[in-house]
């Protein structure tokens, strides 16, 4: 059966995983996180999308005791700041550490699958400004001599 128009066809979050979440929050979110939702024409084909990465991150916000906060930004009327964040097209989520400073984090899409456990690993991150990454892999890391895009692409369902 398939979900209503402008309605995410995903279950988003039972109440024991919000109970799982808040938990995993209380115990490792520590600074406050920002959120950004880009989005574009609410009613393009991405609406449904939209909606689904709002919902997620307005959940996530909730359980956050205040931690995670969720701005939106239109690609269309707030151009100029989805410029500034290098985002063209939505839904897509950026991360803001307690600073402000962007962390080069986008989800484009509703991360509702596979996606949702990195999405809870990067705000974990964020929120104490450092990975938990090995100090091998972060030397590694720092060996790296020019600009590297990782990106990762799912499907829902």
């Amino acid at each position: 059966m398939a979900a209503p128009e402008g309605e995410f066809p995903l279950a988003i979050l039972t109440d024991s995983q919000k109970q799982k979440v808040k938990q995993m929050f209380e115990g490792q979110l520590q600074g406050p996180v920002a959120v950004l939702l880009f989005h574009g024409d609410e009613e393009g084909p991405a609406a449904q999308f939209t909606a689904g990465a709002r919902e997620i991150v307005s959940d996530l916000a909730a359980l956050s005791e205040g931690r995670i906060t969720l701005r939106e930004v239109s690609l269309t009327g707030e151009a100029a700041e989805a410029a500034r964040f290098n985002v063209t097209e939505g839904p897509a989520l950026a991360m803001l550490d307690g600073e402000g400073r962007d962390q080069g984090l986008r989800f484009y899409g509703a991360p509702a699958g596979y996606e949702f456990m990195t999405l809870l690993d990067d705000l974990i991150d964020v929120s104490r400004g450092e990975t938990r990454l090995a100090e091998a892999t972060r030397s590694q890391i720092k060996g790296i001599a020019q600009d590297v895009v990782i990106q990762v692409f799912s499907t829902p369902g």
